[in-house]
């Protein structure tokens, strides 16, 4: 469930779940892996989460609260980075680093790669 915003409105006005009693919607089923392992750094783990369908998919690249509460998951959970990819070709977001909020881009001038990006992650044995 994640709180309204234009984006999730429009999602649910046009075919989707609708809006809940307390303002929040349902948007359906997000798959995930965890890789105990991550493919970008083996010291850490990774929760990989993906929507469900390419209608999700979109949404979730035009809604800034599903960004949030990815985000937010990251953070709560002791996350050291939250990389949103929309899937569509476009830059990866890093929403969440080493502890604060983020709005950079993976091929960005900051992080040319995601080696760049995980090059600024602390040692996970520390």
């Amino acid at each position: 469930m994640f709180d309204a915003d234009d984006a999730l409105r429009e999602y649910a006005q046009t075919g989707g779940p609708g809006l809940e009693a307390d303002g929040r919607i349902q948007i359906g089923y997000i798959y995930a892996t965890i890789r105990f392992e991550s493919l970008m750094h083996p010291g850490y783990t990774s929760v990989e989460c993906w929507a469900a369908t390419s209608r999700m998919s979109r949404l979730f690249a035009r809604s800034a609260n599903i960004r949030k509460v990815f985000t937010e998951l990251t953070a709560d959970s002791g996350g050291v980075c939250c990389l949103f990819d929309t899937g569509d070709g476009a830059p990866e977001q890093v929403c969440w680093l080493n502890g604060e909020p983020t709005q950079e881009t993976v091929s960005g001038p900051l992080f040319p790669d995601r080696r760049a990006l995980v090059a600024t992650w602390p040692d996970p044995g520390e």
